[in-house]
Order: structure tokens, then C-alpha cells, then sequence
């Protein structure tokens, strides 16, 4: 089977530029495969295999701006084509006739009828997961070869046969559950024979003219305007025909069965709206990696209350304070080793205040879909509303938000670089212990440092820090 074109840059094309010959061309490339699981999928019924085949296809004009552009497009017209059959086939009771079928099943034998698999197969097909439905409608409905089916879910040729291999047994096992009893590979000889139906030379054209009027009606009245042109398209076509081969037919009026079948479809349409915001949503699998870290704040709970114990430990005389500056009044009797212990337990006391108030940030953002509190009380609190120890209470009585400020209360998901982004500082810096300047930042990943300046002058190591949004600019880093 000859491409000429990916059919998800004809798809994109389309979406950006309205192209009729990109549409064109991907009814050319896909028609087969719509008509094929429309034709089994209503019994064999041509004329209302060719309305699926109308209805499918409208459906991509109208909604080709918002498929994600690494969809498949092949594996969304088979799912969508078998949507479309089965809201126009409840209106006629299709299900009792399938159970009818399915109980002739029992006969089947090593070399599987096809007249008795075609109206089970896609039901079967439906039930894999999107991978493996996409690589057996590549490989059988759509037969492309192994090469040709890896590159599209980006595997090599020796993957994708094992990926087919296994998809086909799973589509066995399904199959096997309504009463198939063939095997993997007599299956695989069945899908590579009539699983592909030729549609009529005529309907490409009908189809593509169709879609296309449908794609620049507004939304009020795409449904009437759809199948008015439908309509006149099948008439037109059909003077053709009988003008071409001198047959004279009578047109008859549509039945009323007919009638009912496309008012099913209208509201098939608006049952569609649906899919649009789960299309959205779809997006968001892109940062799951990184919010996987992001949201397991029990694990840094406990490694808070590592340090937190350390602190008690080091601070060993729960009744001397240090002070911002790092000094503390020496208690009677106290050696200089011990008065320079001050500024280092003040040091941890900040580092595991700064690391609190951020996995506040992190707690917050877990339960208000991935956005960070706007003030420091908020982080405060909702880490005072999660379980604690008596260690980390012992920390969080004594913290003050006033000595630190918020530099960043965005999104999350908008962090370039959560690990090198500051989102909080300790308001004003502190004398060191040996000299210089020392001052305390805590980070968008949920982790605090001490840092230290001999100058105090803070403003090109903080440039170098502040929050890089994904899209390049930054959003600011708030005073010196």
C-alpha cells in the first residue's frame, strides 16, 4: 500500500490551513479501513456502511484542531467508526442479532470462518488496550508491513512483530471467550484475507465533499447542514451514475428507518462534546514524570524528621536561643566551642523551617491541581493540618512567617527547573559564624539551603535562581 503522505502531517495541515487536498488525502489513504468496519459492523448493509462512513469522517473535519498531534489516526478512526455503528445500530435492535450470530459460532472450525468472525472482531478489538488495537489495525485492517507498522508506534521492525504477536493472542483470548475456538495463527491467516473491504470507487469523493461543508458550518447548524448535503451529494452522484451507464432507476424516498438512523446520528454528534474535553485532559499524561516526584510528600515528611531529630540533638539546651545575627547571650560557664554551636543550630533551626514552609508549598499543590499557595500562612497551615511528629510541632510553634518571604505562588507544572527555582528566602540575612553573611532559600523541588556571602550582596546568585517558566521568561524574583 502506497502512502504519499504521513497522515498526521495531512491532518495537521488541514487543522492549520483548512487544506481540501491534505482532507483529501487522508479519506484516500483511511477510506478502506472506515468503509471495511462500518460494512461488518451494520452486517454487511452497504448504505448505512457508506452514512457511517459520512459521519466518521465529518467528525474529523469538525474536531481535527483538537486531536492531540500525536494521535494515531488510523487507531482513532477505527475506534470512532465502531462509536458511530454502534449509536446508529441500537436504533434498529442490533443487538439481538448479534447474539443470534454469536450462537453459530460453536461450528467454527481451525480455519475460522470469516462470515462468522467479521461481527465479533471489532467488539474483540475494542477491548485491547490502545497500543495493542493500534499495531493489529496497522498490520491487518490497514495491512502495512512490520516496517511500516513500527515506525508509526516508534519501534523497530523485529518490536513491532512482537508487539502484533502479542496483540494477536490477546484478540485470540478475546475471541475465544465468544466461542471461537481457532488458533493465534489460523486467526491471523482470517484477518489477513477479507478483513479489508474495497468502498465503492464513488464514495471518496461523496465523503471528502462532505466532511469538508460540514468543517465551516457553525456549531448550531452543522448537524442540518451535513445531512442536506449529504443528501444532495448521493443524488448527485447517482444522476451521474445513471446518465454514465443509461440505467434507468427510480429514486425512491428515504424510509422512515432511514430517517431515524440520521437523527440518531445528530445526537450522536452532540454526545461527541464529551470527547472534546477529555482531549484536554489527555495532555496533561506529558508532565506525569515530573509530578510523580513532586507528589509523594510523606516520603519527605520523614526525611524532615531525620533532621528535625538531629536538630533537637544538636541543640541539646532547649533554653538557649540563637538570634537572627547569629549571636546568642553566653550562658554562665559556657566555652567558645559551645558559643560557636549558636549560629550553627540557628543555621539547621532556619534550613528546617525553610523546608517545612516548602513542602507546604508541595503538600498545597497536591490538593489545588498543582498550583502553589499565594502567602506563607497558607503553607504554614497546611502543613500543621498534615501528621506530624512531636519533633516537627516543636519546629512549627516556633516558625514565624515574617522571617521569610514568597517569591513564587504559580504553578508547578510552569517550573522549568524545580531543583535550581527559589520559591521563598529568609527576609533579611544573618552574620556567620566565621564572618561573611549567611541567609536561607527554599526551592520549588522541596528542598531548603543555607548560603553564604562575604558581602552579603545576594542579587547575582538569586538571578541566577529564580523561577525559569517553560515558556522562557521569568516571572520576576521579587525585592534584593
Amino acid at each position: 500500500m502506497t502512502v504519499t503522505a504521513d497522515s498526521n502531517v495531512l491532518l495537521r495541515e488541514f487543522a492549520e490551513h483548512r487544506s481540501e487536498s491534505a482532507f483529501a488525502g487522508l479519506v484516500g489513504q483511511h477510506l478502506n479501513l472506515v468503509y471495511s468496519v462500518a460494512l461488518r459492523r451494520c452486517g454487511g448493509r452497504t448504505g448505512l456502511a457508506e452514512d457511517i462512513c459520512q459521519t466518521v469522517f465529518i467528525d474529523l473535519a469538525r474536531k481535527a484542531h483538537t486531536l492531540p498531534h500525536e494521535v494515531l489516526v488510523a487507531g482513532w478512526l477505527h475506534r470512532h467508526t465502531c462509536f458511530v455503528a454502534a449509536t446508529l445500530l441500537r436504533s434498529e435492535n442490533r443487538r439481538h442479532q448479534r447474539e443470534e450470530i454469536a450462537m453459530q459460532l460453536q461450528s467454527l472450525t481451525e480455519h475460522t470462518d470469516w462470515s462468522h468472525l467479521a461481527p465479533l472482531l471489532d467488539e474483540a478489538l475494542l477491548e485491547l488496550s490502545g497500543r495493542d488495537r493500534e499495531s493489529l489495525v496497522l498490520r491487518f485492517l490497514e495491512q502495512r508491513p512490520l516496517a511500516e507498522v513500527g515506525t508509526r508506534l516508534g519501534l523497530s521492525e523485529n518490536a513491532a512483530r512482537m508487539r502484533v504477536d502479542r496483540a494477536l493472542d490477546k484478540l485470540h483470548t478475546k475471541l475465544a471467550r465468544r466461542g471461537v475456538t481457532s488458533t493465534a495463527a489460523a486467526l491471523a491467516v482470517a484477518l489477513a484475507g477479507p478483513a479489508v473491504t474495497a468502498a465503492p470507487a464513488t464514495l471518496a469523493p461523496i465523503v471528502t465533499t462532505a466532511a469538508l461543508a460540514a468543517a465551516v458550518t457553525t456549531t448550531s447548524t452543522v448537524g442540518l447542514f451535513t445531512f442536506m448535503a449529504a443528501t444532495k451529494l448521493k443524488l448527485i452522484a447517482g444522476a451521474l451514475l445513471l446518465a454514465l451507464t443509461g440505467t434507468a432507476v427510480v429514486l425512491q424516498s428515504r424510509s422512515l428507518q432511514r430517517q431515524e438512523a440520521e437523527n440518531t446520528a445528530l445526537r450522536q454528534q452532540i454526545a461527541q462534546l464529551t470527547e472534546d474535553a477529555q482531549a484536554a485532559r489527555r495532555n496533561a499524561a506529558q508532565s506525569a514524570e515530573e509530578m510523580a516526584r513532586l507528589r509523594q510528600p510523606q516520603a519527605e515528611v520523614l526525611r524532615l524528621r531525620g533532621e528535625v531529630a538531629q536538630l533537637r540533638k544538636q541543640v541539646g539546651n532547649p533554653n538557649r536561643a540563637a538570634s537572627p545575627t547569629g549571636k546568642a547571650a553566653a550562658a554562665p560557664g559556657q566555652s567558645a566551642e559551645e558559643e560557636e554551636e549558636i549560629p550553627k543550630t540557628f543555621a539547621l533551626r532556619r534550613l528546617s523551617e525553610a523546608k517545612l514552609l516548602v513542602l507546604g508549598f508541595l503538600l498545597f499543590a497536591n490538593d489545588h491541581k498543582d498550583q502553589f499557595p499565594d502567602s506563607l500562612e497558607t503553607a504554614l497551615a497546611q502543613v500543621k493540618t498534615n501528621r506530624t511528629s512531636a519533633e516537627e510541632t516543636a519546629v512549627l510553634s516556633a516558625l514565624q512567617t515574617e522571617d521569610f518571604e514568597l517569591l513564587f505562588s504559580g504553578s508547578i507544572l510552569d517550573v522549568a527547573n524545580p531543583s535550581a527555582a527559589i520559591v521563598l528566602r529568609e527576609r533579611a540575612a544573618w552574620q556567620g559564624p566565621k564572618g561573611g553573611w549567611m541567609r536561607t532559600y527554599g526551592f520549588a523541588d522541596g528542598h531548603s539551603e543555607v548560603r553564604r556571602s562575604d558581602d552579603g550582596d545576594y542579587r547575582a546568585w538569586e538571578a541566577q535562581h529564580q523561577v525559569q517558566l517553560k515558556t522562557g521568561t521569568p516571572p520576576g524574583s521579587g525585592g534584593n
